[in-house]
């Protein structure tokens, strides 16, 4: 690993907070070059048996993050779960972006696991939304739809939170926020 990586990949595990239990990358970047969305491996071997990892898209940024977890408190993700069940094109739309996250999620890990994806693990990866539930008509986490959002588009959740909080933009200075919130 050369040495931007391994400082890219030590400020994503410090901006994770824990030890990640799959591997990933770095998916997507704040304009201040802080990691931004994580892309963790959908399946992963621990204790010699390989386990679905279907909540493979990690929120980083200290600023969204924040934000995000404000929404969360004001009832945000109760609004969009009522409105899964009442606005049937806001639903079929969200339905699309998790079937193409299943797929993404699928592509990876028959990339990944050696031989075959065994059926069950399939099952799991391709009945669960984003953030790694099998309700889809219930939202879990705000924080892995817009992930999904800045990963790979296609989540109306994540676009109608992200323009609520707005995009990073460079003057934001990601890096900056602690993980309380406060500007350092």
């Amino acid at each position: 690993m050369n040495p931007e990586n391994a400082n890219a990949y030590q400020k994503a595990l410090e901006l994770l907070g824990r030890a990640p239990r799959s591997p990933f990358t770095v998916k997507t970047w704040c304009p201040d070059g802080t990691p931004q969305v994580l892309l963790a491996n959908p399946v992963f071997l621990e204790d010699g048996i390989w386990k679905p990892f279907p909540a493979f898209l990690w929120l980083t940024c200290p600023r969204l993050k924040l934000q995000i977890a404000l929404l969360e408190q004001d009832g945000l993700v109760r609004h969009f779960s009522q409105r899964l069940d009442t606005d049937e094109e806001f639903r079929e739309t969200y339905l699309r972006g998790q079937k193409e996250i299943a797929e993404i999620r699928i592509k990876m890990a028959r990339s990944i696991y050696p031989g075959d994806l065994p059926e069950h693990m399939a099952e799991i990866l391709k009945e669960t939304t984003v953030a790694g539930s099998r309700n889809f008509r219930g939202v879990k986490c705000l924080h892995s739809q817009v992930a999904h959002e800045l990963a790979f588009g296609g989540n109306p959740i994540g676009a109608e939170a992200l323009k609520i909080i707005g995009r990073c933009k460079p003057e934001d200075i990601c890096r900056r926020y602690s993980s309380t919130g406060e500007k350092q």
